[in-house]
C-alpha cells in the first residue's frame, strides 16, 4: 500500500502537535491553571446563578489537552464565541452546548421550572446567541476574578455564532487547553467549555508552573510556601480592596435635654452653630479619619478631604466639647 506523501506529512504535523499538547501544555503540569479552574465553580455560581431563582450547580467535569481545530469544531447547534485577551494579545474561546445554551435562555427568560421530559434540542435563534452572550460576558467575568488570584486578565467576548473562525495568528493545529464546566439546574444540565490556546499562556506559563514546585507536584516535598503565600496574599489583598464600607459625614454635634427630644415631631427644626463653611468630620465604623471641606457640584454635596482627623487635635477637642 502507497501512502501520499503531503497526506503523510500532515498527519506526521499532526501527531507533533498532540504530542506537544500533551507534554509541555498538559493541565497537571500547570498546577496554578488547576487551582483557578478549582475556584472557578465557585465564582460562576455568584455571578451566573443570580439571573434566576433557579438554584445553579457548578461542576469543573475535566481539563484536557487538545488542539484549537478539534476543541473549535463546533457540533450541530452548539455554538461559542472568542473572548478577547488583550493583556496577552491572545484569543480564547467559550462553547456552549445545545443543552446548556437551551437551560440559559430559559432560566434567563423567567423560567421557574422544566417539564419533566426535560428540554428538547433545538437550533439556536438569534435571540438565543444574544441571551448565550449574557451567560459567556459573566463566564468571562468570573475567569478574570478566578485568574486574579496570579495574573489580572480582562476579558472581552466576541460575537456569539454557530461557526468559529479562528484568529489568522492562530493555527488549527495550534496546542491548546480545554475546560469543560456542568452548569445544572434542577433536573438539567449543560455543558460550558472553555478553549485557551497555549499562546495565550506563554506570558504567564512560569507563574502557572510555578505556584507549587516540581517536587510537590511530584509527591517528593512540600508547596512552595513563598510563591504560595504572595498568590495568597495578593487575592487577600484585592479582596479588602473591593470591600465596601461606609462612610458617615459629621457636620456638627451637640447635646440636648431628653425633654427636647421627646417634644420632636414631623416639622420640627433642630438648629446648629455650624455653617455652610465648617468642617465636616469623616467617619468609618464611627472612627474619625479626616477633616473634610463641604461643597457642592452637579447638585450633590461633595467632600474634599483636607488633613487627618488625628493631625489637629485640638479642632478635635473643640469639635467634641473637650
Amino acid at each position: 500500500m502507497t501512502v501520499d506523501a503531503p497526506a503523510g506529512l500532515a498527519a506526521a504535523h499532526k501527531a507533533l502537535e498532540r504530542a506537544l499538547s500533551a507534554g509541555q501544555n498538559r493541565p497537571d503540569r500547570l498546577p496554578g491553571l488547576q487551582m483557578i479552574f478549582g475556584q472557578l465553580p465557585r465564582v460562576m455560581v455568584e455571578e451566573v446563578g443570580n439571573v434566576s431563582s433557579l438554584p445553579l450547580k457548578v461542576h469543573l467535569l475535566d481539563m484536557s489537552a487538545s488542539t484549537l481545530g478539534e476543541a473549535c469544531n463546533l457540533p450541530p447547534y452548539t455554538i461559542g464565541a472568542p473572548v478577547r485577551a488583550e493583556r496577552w494579545r491572545s484569543w480564547l474561546y467559550f462553547i456552549a452546548d445545545p443543552m446548556a445554551t437551551a437551560l440559559f435562555v430559559e432560566v434567563a427568560s423567567g423560567c421557574e421550572g422544566f417539564p419533566p421530559q426535560g428540554l428538547v434540542k433545538r437550533k439556536p435563534t438569534k435571540t438565543d446567541a444574544n441571551v448565550v452572550g449574557v451567560l459567556f460576558r459573566r463566564i468571562a467575568r468570573s475567569l478574570t476574578e478566578a485568574f486574579s488570584i496570579l495574573v489580572d486578565i480582562p476579558l472581552e467576548v466576541g460575537e456569539v455564532v454557530d461557526k468559529i473562525e479562528l484568529e489568522p495568528q492562530l493555527s488549527a493545529a495550534a496546542p491548546v487547553i480545554t475546560a469543560r464546566l456542568s452548569l445544572e439546574y434542577p433536573g438539567q444540565a449543560g455543558t460550558v467549555t472553555i478553549v485557551i490556546p497555549q499562546a495565550a499562556l506563554e506570558p504567564v506559563r512560569d507563574l502557572l508552573s510555578g505556584v507549587i514546585t516540581g517536587d510537590a507536584v511530584n509527591g517528593a516535598g512540600p508547596p512552595s510556601r513563598s510563591r504560595d503565600d504572595s498568590a495568597w496574599s495578593k487575592q487577600l489583598a484585592e479582596e479588602i480592596a473591593r470591600a465596601f464600607i461606609d462612610l458617615t459625614g459629621v457636620l456638627e454635634e451637640r447635646t440636648i435635654a431628653l425633654g427636647e427630644v421627646q417634644r420632636f415631631a414631623v416639622g420640627s427644626i433642630v438648629e446648629l452653630s455650624s455653617t455652610s463653611l465648617s468642617r465636616v468630620r469623616l467617619d468609618s465604623d464611627d472612627i474619625p479619619l479626616f477633616w473634610c471641606e463641604l461643597g457642592k457640584r452637579g447638585g450633590t454635596l461633595t467632600l474634599r478631604v483636607e488633613e487627618d482627623f488625628d493631625e489637629n487635635r485640638d479642632a478635635a477637642d473643640e469639635f467634641y466639647g473637650l
